[in-house]
């Protein structure tokens, strides 16, 4: 229930549709005074005419019998809004989060109107958990948020006053943007971000069997798997015959150095990697026309892991490696980490590979996807592996002393 002060408000006829109504002012305030059940007069009494709340409760419990058996409901305050799991959502309340945007949908289909304008109904897929998906549905004000979090998918983002929204027709609850929702993409340093990733690589971990690499080829099986090795080499083809090769014997000039030939400018859109004419002009991507922006990407790897006296040569996709490199873009390489520094992102990046392939360096755990194919008597005819995630636990030490 709610209840206003009858001075905010104006008697309107409106002839046109023959009934008298009641305006709002810019001076109307709206209290919310809570369910029923809860509700003492005399505690509003500075505010509102006990006599005539006493009228609404009368009037309420006359023609409106069924709101006296609504359960109390506790108000939320603006300053006292929690952080929640998403496991342990409940309907109908504001609440914060910290997620991991996974994926993003636009329905052309479902348009609505905002400050006069159509606007397309943009919903993202968000998690906390590994592969526990929710959805998050921007509205209004919050659908101008939609090109930079499509810029930083896969990254981590706190956002606040979302409303938490049962969807009937799929019988799941959602989370909704509102006039006072706010996003924060969070740095990897940052504290929010080291507990986010804690727990959800603690739930990735549960879910996907832990295995020696002796055993895995051993075992000969395809399918998930996670391996604690330590990464020895990370070679970048760049022709068939040519390729650049990184281990512990490469030197951080070297390794610098190199950083030109493992990022390529290919197509924002699919990534493939573009050709140049004579003129040193980049030829456009025929198959994502008319989108013709570029983006710089790092060359997709083959890493070679080593766990004792084994050792397998593992793809590495382009934003795998990004992801190794604490997320760095690889157009930012040549950009200055502050104003006044003259240490660049791409000192970073070669620091962050040298100390990922020192000797020195701990083993990595690695979630990877293997093929087996065999013959009739289990031996193996060919045998591929894919990285899928990586869970570092000693790469961002080489960034920490570097600045």
């Amino acid at each position: 229930m709610s209840a206003t002060a009858d001075q905010d408000f104006v008697i309107h006829e409106d002839q046109w549709v023959g009934e008298t109504v009641l305006q709002s002012t810019f001076t109307s305030q709206l209290l919310n005074l809570g369910s029923y059940s809860s509700i003492q007069p005399e505690e509003y009494s500075s505010v509102v005419s006990v006599g005539v709340l006493q009228d609404l409760l009368a009037y309420v419990s006359s023609e409106h019998s069924y709101l006296r058996d609504l359960p109390p409901r506790q108000p939320q305050r603006v300053n006292s809004i929690d952080f929640v799991e998403l496991e342990h959502l409940q309907p109908d309340i504001l609440v914060h989060a910290v997620l991991r945007v996974v994926n993003f949908t636009v329905l052309t289909e479902a348009v609505y109107s905002y400050r006069g304008q159509k606007q397309k109904k943009v919903m993202l897929t968000v998690e906390q958990a590994q592969d526990q998906h929710y959805v998050l549905v921007l509205w209004g004000p919050g659908a101008a948020w939609y090109p930079q979090l499509q810029r930083k998918k896969g990254y981590i983002w706190e956002f606040k006053y979302l409303f938490v929204q049962r969807n009937y027709a799929l019988e799941n609850l959602e989370l909704h943007t509102t006039p006072w929702s706010s996003c924060e993409c969070l740095f990897d340093d940052d504290k929010r971000a080291i507990a986010f990733k804690a727990k959800f690589q603690k739930s990735a971990l549960s879910f996907v069997k832990i295995s020696d690499l002796a055993t895995h080829l051993e075992d000969k099986c395809s399918g998930v798997v996670l391996i604690k090795a330590q990464i020895s080499e990370l070679a970048f083809p760049l022709t068939a015959a040519q390729k650049i090769t990184l281990n512990a014997h490469s030197s951080l000039k070297s390794i610098f150095s190199s950083l030109p030939n493992i990022v390529y400018t290919g197509c924002a859109k699919c990534g493939l990697e573009l050709e140049t004419d004579e003129n040193r002009i980049y030829k456009q991507c025929f198959r994502c026309l008319p989108f013709t922006l570029k983006k710089m990407y790092y060359r997709p790897a083959l890493m070679t892991v080593v766990d004792g006296s084994h050792d397998v040569c593992i793809c590495v996709g382009s934003q795998l490696i990004e992801k190794i490199l604490l997320n760095i873009s690889a157009d930012c390489l040549n950009r200055v980490i502050v104003p006044s520094s003259e240490i660049t992102y791409g000192m970073v990046v070669a620091d962050l590979f040298h100390s990922l392939l020192a000797v020195s360096a701990k083993p990595c755990i690695l979630k990877i996807q293997s093929l087996f194919v065999l013959d009739e008597n289990s031996c193996p005819l060919q045998q591929d592996f894919s990285l899928l995630d990586f869970y570092p636990d000693i790469v961002k030490h080489g960034a920490n002393a570097l600045l």
